[in-house]
């Protein structure tokens, strides 16, 4: 008889992204002409950065691609910048340095609005697995993460400049100003060092519930990372192991889903699902796995048609109660004592939803509103809003599935294969967005960010701005 090993799927995808400065390409009204005096011809030049009062001004050239939420007039672009985020009005992203272009990064630091440059950051000390905008002392900030590439024991000066490192939002003061080269750098207000372990720190799992990075954890508010187990003897059943997919980690837990198949009691196989939760030492501390009897020999473990997520305290699943998956019903329980629950959406604001195992759905990734209202994950068909507080799920129709990409209290920000649109969360109405127009990949409040991928060998942008949407 064969066995398989658990498999991790990865929670984190980092991409770069860049941004320039230019004008627009408004055109002056014609003005009446008068009897007295010849008028001014109107003039084919784009207004420039000193005409629209922004100096970083969004190109002409992008204005067709420009998400529809942003006014071409007063939105900005910069170039060069990768894997943005934004917080409170702010945007952070790192920098290539001008010490080494190639290889040095810093975190530039920008006003959400208007793109002016804050302040900067000291050349960070190594590659950057992961940055994420965060609580820093209470207050609005960035954090990331830079650990090495490859596993090893031996702790040289390098390694023990890497680890978290977190500036908050006003790191800049009064000397921040445009933050080339020869401006000031600030030093990072918090910076715990990261053990070196088994696994790569560079696999990175992040969410409001802490960072895990390799082989530690790094819990909000705490002050060093602590080793976890993650490579625990997996659930048996006779002769097979049966697959966990990790979703991450919850309070003082981590989290997996089972789904496998064993032999052991019936000719055609059982099939074993259910939430299993570890402790950092990797022992188990709960788990409510069960099994069916399958109908004939399959090859992988099917299980029920339903979606799992992992929600900050809380585990949620989504079954489809009929076989066109029409009709859906909710369970959440208690990560830390696996009793039933029922989160309000006060309890959810803020938090970053995971899939733990996407299941026949074929979830696609899962958002929440800010307020914690409404939950967004697309599947196969679609997507499907749930309602937290009435428990109700609403299926979004459309012919392929939907990759939300930003969320706010009302609205979602994604495509299909064949285009991008939004997806209004109180009526579940899905609206394309009128090609070239881009959607937005993050929505903060009043203000929204769109990357604007250029050809091969071009450059691409970065936009910003307030948006004209925002309720």
């Amino acid at each position: 008889m064969s066995t398989t090993r658990g498999r991790i799927a990865a929670l984190l995808a980092v991409a770069a992204v860049a941004l320039t400065a230019c004008g627009d390409d408004s055109d002056p009204s014609a003005s009446e002409t008068s009897t007295d005096a010849p008028s001014e011809a109107p003039s084919d030049e784009p207004s420039t950065p000193e005409e629209t009062g922004l100096e970083y001004a969004c190109p002409p050239e992008l204005r067709q691609s420009l998400p529809e939420g942003l006014d071409p007039e007063s939105c900005w672009a910069l170039p060069d910048l990768e894997r943005p985020t934004m917080t409170d009005g702010t945007v952070f992203a790192l920098e290539p340095d001008a010490t080494d272009p190639t290889t040095a990064r810093h975190i530039i630091a920008l006003d959400a609005e208007t793109g002016e440059r804050l302040w900067k950051s000291e050349v960070l000390p190594g590659q950057v697995s992961a940055l994420r905008a965060t609580e820093v002392d209470g207050a609005p900030g960035v954090a990331v993460l830079v650990t090495e590439n490859d596993a090893g024991d031996a702790l040289t000066e390098a390694s023990t400049a890497w680890g978290y490192l977190a500036w908050p939002a006003d790191a800049g003061g009064d000397e921040g100003g445009n933050a080339g080269s020869e401006d000031p750098s600030f030093e990072a207000a918090v910076h715990i060092t990261v053990p070196q372990g088994e696994n790569p720190h560079t696999e990175v799992y992040w969410t409001d519930q802490g960072v895990l990075a390799g082989d530690f954890v790094l819990k909000p508010g705490a002050t060093e990372f602590v080793p976890v187990n993650r490579d625990p003897e997996p659930m048996i059943v006779g002769d097979y192991d049966l697959d966990e997919f990790f979703a991450g980690v919850s309070g003082d837990l981590m989290i997996s889903y089972v789904r496998g198949i064993a032999y052991e009691v019936s000719e055609d196989g059982d099939t074993y699902v259910g939430w299993l939760a570890r402790t950092f030492d990797g022992a188990e501390a709960w788990n409510n796995v069960t099994s069916t009897p399958n109908e004939e020999d399959l090859l992988f473990a099917v299980g029920p048609n339903q979606m799992t997520i992992l929600v900050g305290e809380y585990l949620l699943t989504i079954s489809a109660t009929d076989e066109n998956a029409t009709a859906f019903e909710v369970a959440w329980l208690d990560a830390a004592t696996h009793e039933p629950a029922t989160p309000s959406a006060a309890d959810l604001a803020g938090v970053q939803p995971v899939i733990a195992d996407s299941g026949n759905l074929e979830g696609t990734g899962a958002l929440l509103s800010p307020d914690g209202r409404r939950l967004f994950t697309g599947w196969s068909n679609g997507a499907l809003i749930l309602d937290v507080e009435a428990g109700t799920v609403t299926p979004v129709a459309t012919d392929f599935a939907i990759q939300g990409a930003a969320i706010d209290d009302s609205t979602v920000y994604g495509g299909t294969e064949n285009g991008t649109l939004t997806v209004d969360l109180a009526s579940a109405e899905a609206t394309a967005i009128d090609p070239p127009h881009e959607s937005f990949d993050i929505v903060d409040g009043e203000f929204g960010l769109a990357t604007l991928d250029g050809a091969v060998g071009e450059t691409s942008y970065v936009v910003g701005g307030r948006r004209t949407d925002a309720g």
